[in-house]
């Protein structure tokens, strides 16, 4: 799918009719807004949201019930670097470098709020 495309899919989701569980082996689960499904379904991203969920019980975000997540391809090479940060602005809690993927798009924000992921345009 072409980034255009996918832009424009992404740009059309505000609020959400309904509510998806993303489930990890012996992790509590996290719900998806239709945004966060279609990202992981049709963007073939289910690790991404399998990463959030397994950070979930790191130390760093014990106590954080609003979390800003960023998935940003680095312009160097074809690493990629997944960050959570309590506040836009803040020092990242988590870092996680990601030596490949094949994610269509340069770089995806999602929020987590109560164990909830959203597109920050369905706030």
């Amino acid at each position: 799918m072409e980034t255009k495309t996918i832009t424009k899919e992404l740009s059309q989701f505000h609020g959400t009719a309904e509510y998806h569980k993303h489930l990890f082996p012996g992790k509590s689960p996290i719900l998806l807004t239709d945004g966060c499904k279609y990202v992981r379904d049709e963007l073939q991203s289910f690790w991404l949201f399998d990463a959030i969920l397994t950070y979930q019980n790191h130390k760093a975000l014990r106590d954080i019930n609003f979390q800003i997540w960023e998935l940003k391809q680095l312009k160097k090479d074809i690493t990629w670097l997944l960050t959570c940060r309590e506040y836009i602005g803040k020092r990242p809690l988590i870092s996680q470098s990601i030596e490949f993927s094949d994610f269509p798009l340069e770089c995806i924000k999602i929020w987590l709020i109560n164990k909830v992921a959203l597109l920050p345009s369905e706030f």
